[in-house]
């Protein structure tokens, strides 16, 4: 009699089996080995800390000096020890120790207190003992303690005296000095038994019930789902060789479980994958209508930026460029400089919140409603003011813009400017980079009736002045670091040799290199004004 084959689809299925299921139990072995040993250490770190805590509180530091210099204990110094011992042997302590620890290198050790648990191995040290304990994790050790004031905790592993847990405490006298470390050891052998206990329980567990369920799984699955499930492969063949033409084999399945459901759905799935192909074919044309909107869309947004350089040829005395690259098709950042006469240049740089066509929409009413107000009058605060309540008629998106507005006027340096809620910009004055730190006010077109302060200082040529939005400093890495205001001040620095395009070329370069292969999520707007000494 012939025998049968076991089907290659089984084959395959079950060695996958097989093969997940190691993967799984040795991601769950790992995982609950990661658990179980973290949350023992972590109780283990509480305890030994909370104990050398609570014995540090009855210690008298100020008596330490006189008992290091006397070698002589009194009844202060034993009642002392009476408590710590008490200590030792309420909590199952090793040792409980004080002890002082010469600079620099932390290796010659006094002991003024050294209590050992009764019947134990180790040894009492006297008042006053003196040793040479050369270990390099314990010498470090000391010297966080005592020259930083940390508490730390050392675990000793699988040593000729066993397995233990240390806490190292710095121990203050009156006057806030560290003269002292205290010591709290405790075995932790417990942990290591049940460590190894759990290993094999685990690895035992996942073996048994591997074999187990590898051998019921293979009985059963190629009893009940390989023959519906071939039917079910050639039908998907069938589909794709006849360029997705249904048919009705898969309506001779009669199971009344999972797999009949995903016969007919298979079956239905025909039919609706040729009916999303004619629906996805008019989608693709719209979705190509839509990407010709939106390339028009930024040029228009791109054309409502000023984008030559020179802005201003015949302006000798200052150069002056800005760049927008939005994080979409079209962006929520503008910025703006106009020449308002021969003595005034305005400077604008705002982001609008959110992103996309409506952040456009409101960006470029925003510029529009800047530059008109800045037709009309030289103040920076009555520009927001009045802008501010034209944005905030019919806002019922609740969009809002954060800006930063200045007016300099060359004949004094005078820079009178406004921020709404924007970042600091930062200026390069006497031959050093800094914020130009003011309280912000509030955002544009958040709330009618709000009044605007505004600041003033005077520039001098050969100062620079860089405004942004928050698209720079916010620029976020693969690790979720931003890149921050510190890094935008060390990527300043050696710009100033720079005109302004190739100053914001050396900076995006910056931020870029900062990213890596993270994806740029806002827009990124930067404007570099500087006044020319010659």
């Amino acid at each position: 009699m012939r025998r049968r084959r076991l089907p290659v689809i089984t084959k395959k299925i079950v060695v996958a089996i097989v093969v997940a299921g190691l993967l799984l139990c040795s991601i769950l072995f790992s995982a609950s080995y990661a658990a179980f040993s973290r949350q023992f250490r972590r109780q283990y770190d509480f305890s030994i800390k909370a104990i050398a805590a609570a014995a540090r509180a009855t210690l008298n530091p100020d008596d330490f000096s006189g008992y290091l210099e006397s070698k002589k204990t009194d009844d202060r110094y034993n009642a002392t020890h009476d408590i710590l011992q008490d200590f030792v042997d309420k909590f199952e302590l090793n040792l409980l120790y004080v002890s002082f620890v010469d600079a620099p290198d932390y290796k010659h050790i006094t002991y003024i207190y050294n209590v050992v648990a009764n019947n134990s191995k180790w040894k009492e040290f006297p008042l006053g003992h003196e040793e040479d304990y050369i270990e390099p994790n314990y010498n470090s050790t000391a010297k966080r303690v005592f020259e930083k004031g940390e508490t730390i905790v050392r675990h000793t592993m699988k040593t000729r005296n066993g397995s233990h847990i240390t806490a190292m405490l710095p121990v203050y006298d009156s006057d806030g000095k560290i003269v002292a470390v205290i010591g709290a050891q405790k075995s932790i052998q417990e942990f290591v038994d049940a460590r190894y206990s759990f290993i094999n329980l685990v690895i035992l567990v996942e073996v048994v019930f591997g074999f187990i369920f590898v051998l019921l799984f293979c009985s059963y699955f190629n009893l009940k789902f390989i023959k519906p499930l071939v039917l079910i492969t050639r039908e998907t063949d069938h589909f794709a060789s006849w360029g997705g033409k249904p048919s009705d084999r898969l309506l001779s399945v009669k199971n009344r479980d999972e797999i009949g459901i995903l016969a007919h759905s298979l079956h239905q799935m025909e039919y609706d994958v040729c009916r999303n192909i004619d629906e996805l074919t008019k989608m693709t044309a719209e979705k190509e209508r839509i990407s010709t909107e939106l390339s028009v869309a930024t040029k228009i947004q791109s054309d409502m930026l000023p984008k030559e350089y020179p802005p201003f040829p015949e302006r000798k005395d200052f150069d002056l460029f800005a760049t927008m690259d939005p994080a979409k098709e079209v962006g929520g950042d503008l910025y703006d400089y106009i020449l308002l006469d021969e003595d005034h240049l305005m400077l604008v740089v705002g982001d609008v919140s959110g992103k996309g066509v409506p952040a456009a929409l409101f960006m470029g009413k925003c510029k529009s409603l800047l530059d008109f107000q800045a037709s009309h009058t030289l103040s920076p605060a009555e520009i927001f003011e009045v802008a501010n309540e034209q944005l905030c008629k019919g806002n019922d998106s609740g969009l809002f813009v954060t800006c930063w507005l200045g007016i300099l006027t060359f004949s004094t340096g005078e820079l009178r400017f406004v921020n709404a809620g924007h970042p600091s910009p930062v200026l390069f004055h006497n031959g050093e980079f800094s914020y130009i730190k003011t309280k912000p006010n509030f955002v544009l077109g958040g709330m009618e009736g709000i009044h605007f302060t505004e600041h003033s200082m005077t520039l001098e040529k050969g100062d620079r002045l860089f405004v942004y939005s928050d698209g720079v400093n916010e620029a976020t890495d693969s690790n979720e670091q931003l890149f921050g205001e510190e890094r935008l001040i060390s990527a300043m620095q050696g710009t100033e040799k720079f005109d302004a395009p190739e100053t914001l070329k050396k900076l995006r370069e910056k931020i870029d290199a900062f990213v890596g292969e993270a994806e740029q999520f806002d827009d990124i707007t930067m404007l570099q004004f500087i006044w020319k000494t010659e």
